[in-house]
């Protein structure tokens, strides 16, 4: 006969009744084993009320199940195998991670990539090489080398993706090189199959632009070039990338050019690239930034039928709002800003604009303006000491010299202010400055910026809504950067910096796959989170010596209860099933 102990009962004083002690313990192994008749019939409600106590303290540790379904007491000889052990002799080895993995490659096996490659003529093993190297690009956001590492010595995914030998990171160069030669179609498939499995609509894409840069010279490539870094890393070579992404934050159709490519010169490609890959002929209204949304694009926009929203590049200086219509007040998506917002028609353009006013946005504005108005003039007050000095520089056509370059130093300042030089002959005595106003600046300065749409009928809300929606691709390219790690890229050849990218965008599908799942279950967690959550799962081999044979048992360990929320989510199954070997002494 085998005891275990469930529940520690306290020292109630109403257990100093035996007689007491005994209905607490009949109601509450009566409710443990689910019997009918729950209740003595003489027991008085306080006795009923601790028995409940109890029992709530036992579901929170074993849970509503009945007694008999979970813990057995002698143990059920029909469900486990039991063996004389040697306990202290028992070893675990060959421990590796195993959450992360078993999602990922259940996730990949929903998206079914395996069934398009295969209808592409691959092999069985390069197909699975290719799942690995999609789900290692994700969960790991490493080099080729220390991915290569991690699959040898940490990870649990080439056993789980069916692969025995080891995987070198060369291999892992030309996996990436030969997803990257099916890319078309690959996103074509890869696109409909997610619309298809998440049941998504797509009818409106928004548009943006982004770029990585480089470590390294990059003398070979085509691709790096210096350019606009929008990472501030102007002393480093770039590429440029842009994606057509819906709402849900899926990349429809993805775009490599080189780092000095401009922004504006990117749309009527994509354009043409949405147009050619599109199943659904539907109208779509594409979400623009600012950087993109010049008169040449929107112009380029309405010819082509298609409807748009961006923020305006251009600040009107003079315009009217509708003095007997009132500013509507919107809360932002995090309801900690209030903005207010206001429809109308310039003369002068063809689409409707709406009037944006948020004072974060003018703090950040004032903040800005104080900080580049101090240095510029700074700068002008050290050419003006340098008048007094006695080798300081006063010829007058110098001087003039040294505030242009001023202005071009601080040009984003500059043209705000109004100079002049006080001159006795040929030499400067003086400088004076003061700061112009303008309906320009002062808008600027009070928060306001202006949006754009061809859409009709529109409202204030409808249309905040709509173009907050680029706030997908901000998510998109920050977790491509930050959780995907994206940056910087150390590939000198120009076919492996597109291996690269592409890798990296086929692991983002995959992530916002699984992140997609967790929102609608309202688990709000970054990729970071999601797989440091998922490492707490591992996989082990457990050695366990017996009276005539070693048994190995390699078995995934059970999830913690967030880890098991997420597998739910996702609907993926939270273990395998375990392997077992017997060496007979």
């Amino acid at each position: 006969m085998k005891q275990r102990n469930l529940l520690y009962l306290g020292s109630d004083e109403l257990l100093l009744n035996q007689d007491y002690k005994r209905k607490v313990l009949v109601i509450l192994k009566a409710k443990i084993f689910n019997q009918p008749s729950l209740f003595p019939s003489d027991a008085p409600p306080s006795l009923i009320t601790l028995a409940e106590s109890y029992y709530t303290k036992y579901t929170i540790k074993y849970g509503e199940e009945p007694l008999h379904e979970s813990i057995s007491i002698p143990p059920d000889t029909k469900k486990i195998k039991l063996e004389s052990v040697d306990i202290a002799n028992i070893e675990s080895i060959d421990v590796k991670t195993f959450g992360a993995e078993n999602l990922c490659k259940q996730m990949l096996d929903r998206l079914d990539l395996a069934s398009y490659l295969k209808s592409l003529g691959w092999e069985s093993i390069d197909i699975q090489k290719a799942l690995l190297v999609i789900a290692a690009k994700a969960i790991f956001g490493a080099s080729e080398y220390k991915t290569s590492q991690y699959l040898e010595d940490n990870s649990d995914l080439k056993s789980i993706c069916k692969i025995e030998h080891a995987i070198s990171h060369k291999q892992l160069y030309r996996m990436s090189d030969k997803l990257f030669e099916v890319k078309e179609g690959l996103d074509k498939y890869l696109y409909t199959k997610i619309c298809n499995l998440f049941n998504l609509e797509d009818c409106l894409v928004i548009f943006d632009i982004s770029n990585t840069y480089f470590e390294g010279k990059k003398v070979q490539s085509d691709l790096a070039q210096y350019g606009r870094s929008k990472e501030k890393r102007y002393d480093c070579k770039q590429v440029v990338f842009t994606g057509v992404i819906n709402v849900d934050g899926f990349i429809r159709h993805s775009k490599i050019y080189e780092g000095n490519k401009p922004d504006v010169r990117t749309l009527t490609e994509m354009i043409n690239e949405l147009e050619k890959n599109s199943n659904s002929k539907s109208q779509k209204t594409v979400v623009l930034d600012a950087g993109i949304a010049d008169e040449d694009n929107l112009e380029y926009l309405r010819s082509k039928g298609y409807k748009y929203v961006c923020v305006s590049r251009k600040r009107l200086s003079d315009y009217e709002l509708d003095i007997n219509k009132p500013n509507v007040k919107q809360l932002t998506d995090r309801d900690k800003n209030i903005i207010e917002l206001n429809i109308f028609k310039p003369k002068e353009y063809e689409d409707i604009w709406m009037y944006v006013k948020s004072p974060l946005k003018k703090i950040k504005e004032q903040s800005i303006d104080v900080k580049l108005s101090r240095r510029f003039e700074e700068d002008l007050t050290e050419v003006i000491s340098s008048l007094s000095k006695t080798r300081g520089i006063k010829k007058l056509t110098k001087v003039h010299e040294r505030i242009g370059r001023l202005k071009q130093k601080h040009r984003q300042v500059a043209s705000h202010y109004k100079i002049e030089v006080i001159s006795l002959g040929d030499r400067a005595t003086n400088i004076v400055w003061f700061k112009q106003s303008s309906p320009v600046l002062d808008d600027k300065l009070q928060g306001v910026y202006f949006l754009r749409t061809n859409l009709d009928n529109i409202d204030e809300p409808q249309f905040w809504n709509i173009f907050n929606l680029i706030r997908e691709v901000e998510s998109t390219f920050r977790c491509l950067k930050s959780d995907l790690n994206i940056r910087p890229v150390h590939h000198q050849l120009d076919h492996r910096i597109e291996s690269h990218l592409y890798l990296t965008l086929l692991a983002y599908q995959l992530v916002n796959s699984i992140r997609h799942l967790l929102k609608q279950q309202a688990i709000l967690l970054n990729w970071n989170n999601i797989v440091r959550l998922m490492n707490t799962q591992i996989i082990q081999t457990l050695i366990i010596p017996a009276e005539t044979k070693t048994i190995k048992l390699r078995k995934p360990s059970l999830p913690i209860g967030i880890v098991k929320n997420i597998y739910q989510a996702c609907a993926c199954a939270s273990t395998v099933k375990p392997s077992k070997e017997v060496v007979y002494h």
